[in-house]
């Protein structure tokens, strides 16, 4: 299954937000990450990166930028790539989200547990096609 077949849309913000409009923006449209773009460097801010580096050090939430604690140039993928790259890329590497580009756009995101989904509805389904073929006579 293709990435684009499962990929959520985006928010796009600019990197001088302050960390209290991105987290009101966040909340408002019930999303866990926003992107910005600099070049072709795709940079991103999630809830964690608001908790862990703002709310746990105790940080001025309307004075801080988000440019201040987001990733930097994060990895991204294809829209045309494999689930199974995307899995690849999510253990390898550690992360939980992965933009979604096709050519220098970003175009949606895909999250571990999106993955984790459709990996096991795309078993579950070649194991039921395997069972019907089977019974039929049709891989004997």
């Amino acid at each position: 299954m293709k990435l684009k077949e499962i990929m959520h849309g985006i928010t796009m913000v600019d990197k001088g937000m302050s960390v209290l409009d991105v987290a009101k923006l966040m909340k408002k449209k019930n999303i866990g990450s926003v992107l910005t773009k600099r070049g072709s460097c795709v940079m991103m801010v999630t809830e964690r990166d608001i908790l862990k580096k703002v709310v746990a050090e105790n940080k001025n939430i309307e004075d801080m930028k988000i440019s201040d604690i987001m990733t930097k140039c994060t990895f991204t993928i294809d829209s045309d790539e494999d689930v199974e790259k995307a899995s690849e890329l999510f253990d390898k590497h550690d992360i939980r989200r992965l933009p979604i580009t096709e050519g220098d756009d970003i175009v949606g995101i895909v999250t571990a547990r999106d993955v984790a989904k459709t990996r096991s509805y795309v078993y579950a389904k070649k194991r039921l096609d395997y069972e019907k073929k089977t019974k039929t006579g049709a891989w004997r």
